[in-house]
C-alpha cells in the first residue's frame, strides 16, 4: 500500500485535523474482498465506540488522493468484547471488505490477556526463536495495525472462536527508566546497588533477560508520541544515533503503545544544525514484535547509543539499520520545515 498516514497536519503545522472521532478508537487498514482497482483496494478505516446506544461503527477515512469521503460501512450493536473478531469479520465481509490486523493474521495466537481498552490480546508467533520473548514484550491487541509479515488465517468469522475467554489477565507494562532513577537517588536500595557496582564483582553477573533489558526511556526526545492505530501513546524503549553522509544527526528509535502494544520503528534526521530552515524530516514503520527486538539487542550492544556526541564512529550501525529498513512498507514520511 502506498499510502501512507500522517499524525501531524503540515498545512495548520499542528497535530489536529478537521473533523470529529469519539474518545475511543482504533485505526486499521481493510482490504476489498473483490476489487480491479488497486488504487482503491486498500483503505484506511476507523472503529468509532458510541456509549449511548453502545455501538462500534466502522468508518472508512477520506481518502485525499482519490477523493473518496469518509463513509460509515458497519455499524455494531453493543458488541461482546470477546466476540469483536468475529462480529467485524462477519460484518465486513457483508460489506466487501476484509479485516487487516493482527488478530486476522496466521502468526497471531489469543491469549487470556486484555487491553487497556478491553480488548483480546495475542501473542505474534512470527520470528519465534528456541529462546522465547516473554509474553509481556510479544503481546499484540486485536486491532493493531499490521506489520510486512501479515498473512490471512484463511478463516471465516468462526476463526475467532479461539479468542480467550476466560479470566482476563493484564499485560505487564514496561518499566519506566525515570521511577529506576529515583530509586537510584532517593531510596537505601539505590544506594546499595551503587555501593555494589563500586566494589570489584566477585564472579560475572548473569545476563540480563529481556524482561530487564526493555525499559521506557524518559527525558528530553524519549516521551511519548500518538499512536497511529489508537487513542494511546507510544513509548521510547531505545534509540541510536548516527551521522549521514552530510554531518546531520540521524536516530533511529524503538516505540512502543502502551495501549495496543504496535511496535514502531522511527528514523528522524535533523537538518537544522546544518540548514537555515530548521529542516527535519521523519519515517515511521510497523514492525513486529521480533523484530523491535532484534533492532533494540543492536542498540544496546552501543554505549550511550543515544547520545549524539560520537554519531560519527557508527557508521557501520547507521548501515545495518539502512540494509534492516530497505525494501519496508511506509506507515508515515513528512518533511518539516521549523519545528
Amino acid at each position: 500500500m502506498s499510502e501512507t498516514f500522517q499524525l501531524f497536519n503540515l498545512a495548520t503545522m499542528s497535530g489536529v485535523f478537521p473533523g470529529t472521532r469519539t474518545m475511543v478508537y482504533q485505526r486499521v487498514r481493510l482490504t476489498r474482498l473483490t476489487t480491479t482497482d488497486e488504487a482503491t483496494a486498500t483503505r484506511w478505516a476507523r472503529l468509532l465506540w458510541y456509549t449511548a446506544p453502545p455501538a462500534c461503527v466502522v468508518e472508512l477515512e477520506a481518502n485525499p488522493a482519490t477523493g473518496a469521503p469518509a463513509e460509515p460501512i458497519v455499524r455494531i450493536l453493543a458488541p461482546a468484547s470477546h466476540a469483536l473478531g468475529a462480529l467485524l469479520t462477519e460484518a465486513l465481509a457483508a460489506a466487501g471488505w476484509r479485516l487487516v490486523t493482527c488478530g486476522k493474521c496466521a502468526h497471531w495466537r489469543p491469549n487470556a490477556a486484555r487491553t487497556p481498552d478491553e480488548l483480546s490480546t495475542g501473542l505474534c508467533m512470527w520470528g519465534h526463536r528456541a529462546e522465547p520473548f516473554p509474553n509481556a514484550l510479544t503481546a499484540q491487541s486485536l486491532l493493531a495495525l499490521s506489520c510486512d509479515h501479515w498473512q490471512a488465517d484463511g478463516t471465516t468469522a468462526q476463526g475467532f472462536a479461539s479468542e480467550d475467554t476466560g479470566a482476563p489477565e493484564i499485560v505487564a507494562p514496561i518499566r519506566k527508566r525515570a521511577e529506576q532513577e529515583n530509586d537510584e537517588r532517593w531510596t537505601l536500595t539505590g544506594q546499595l546497588r551503587r555501593w555494589l557496582r563500586k566494589a570489584p564483582p566477585a564472579m560475572s553477573p548473569p545476563a540480563p533477560t529481556w524482561a530487564e533489558r526493555v525499559i521506557e526511556r524518559s527525558g528530553v526526545g524519549a516521551g511519548t508520541e500518538p499512536c497511529f492505530a489508537c487513542q494511546g501513546r507510544i513509548a521510547n524503549l531505545g534509540a541510536l544515533a548516527v551521522a549521514t553522509p552530510e554531518g546531520d544527526k540521524q536516530t533511529f528509535s524503538i516505540w512502543r503503545c502502551r495501549n495496543c502494544y504496535t511496535y514502531y520503528l522511527n528514523d528522524w534526521i535533523d537538518r537544522w544544525e546544518r540548514t537555515d530552515n530548521l529542516e527535519t524530516e521523519e519515517r515511521y514503520y510497523r514492525l513486529s514484535p521480533a523484530e523491535a527486538l532484534e533492532v533494540l539487542a543492536v542498540i544496546d550492544n552501543v554505549v550511550h547509543a543515544e547520545h549524539p556526541a560520537r554519531r560519527h564512529e557508527r557508521d557501520a550501525q547507521r548501515n545495518w539499520m539502512l540494509e534492516f529498513i530497505k525494501g519496508r512498507t511506509l506507515l508515515s514520511h513528512q518533511i518539516r520545515q521549523g519545528r
